[in-house]
């Protein structure tokens, strides 16, 4: 009994050290910063409330430019196109995207062809980003200009300088859609839906003349 005593006290004396020693482990150097980084970023509530502030003033200024934003489509689907460029905000300009994608699809859409045209090189931006859930609304908007405008975009015919600017704005629509898709590669490769709509955008642009 008086040594089965002995081994549990040795047990338990044994495990008290391993703790201690497991407790008392130095931290490497990268380790000890960033945990100094994470407890010192939040000195006090101050520094907190100021990100806080910061985060708020963001969401602020960016539900503005969306009231503005829906106030200029209602008014002209061209006046929300030229505000778009010039706020240069992509955060914006993907919240509206979807919704004029959806009217791209409908028969007769307030986006005109001119419009899509000044919007693709924003478009082109996104495209290039790192967050793939903003590729696939850059992607789906493309797919719709491509589907509405096809037709005309698939014409085999050498459009004169002095057509009409429906016929200028088809042939710019072309080109910029070629330079465009200088992300197809890349995009093709991305595993699931993304890369699936870029395969089904690539087979399109690829019978542009």
């Amino acid at each position: 009994m008086a040594n089965k005593e002995n081994e549990l006290t040795c047990s338990e004396d044994a495990r008290g050290i391993l703790y201690n020693d497991i407790c008392g482990l130095p931290v490497n150097s990268a380790e000890a910063s960033k945990m100094a980084g994470a407890s010192s970023k939040y000195g006090d509530f101050t520094e907190l409330s100021k990100d806080h502030e910061a985060l708020t003033r963001v969401l602020f200024g960016r539900n503005l430019r969306l009231k503005v934003a829906q106030t200029l489509w209602r008014r002209n689907a061209c006046e929300l196109v030229a505000y778009l460029i010039r706020i240069q905000d992509t955060g914006v300009l993907l919240d509206c995207l979807p919704v004029l994608t959806n009217d791209l699809q409908t028969e007769a859409p307030c986006l005109s062809l001119g419009c899509c045209v000044d919007l693709l090189p924003q478009v082109k931006v996104i495209l290039a980003s790192k967050y793939e859930e903003h590729i696939m609304v850059g992607l789906h908007w493309v797919q719709s200009v491509i589907r509405k405008w096809w037709p005309e975009l698939s014409k085999n015919e050498k459009r004169l300088q002095d057509s009409c600017s429906e016929d200028r704005n088809i042939e710019v629509m072309k080109q910029r859609l070629k330079d465009l898709w200088k992300e197809g590669p890349r995009l093709c490769l991305v595993p699931g839906t993304t890369g699936e709509l870029a395969k089904a955008i690539e087979a399109y642009l690829s019978q542009l003349p």
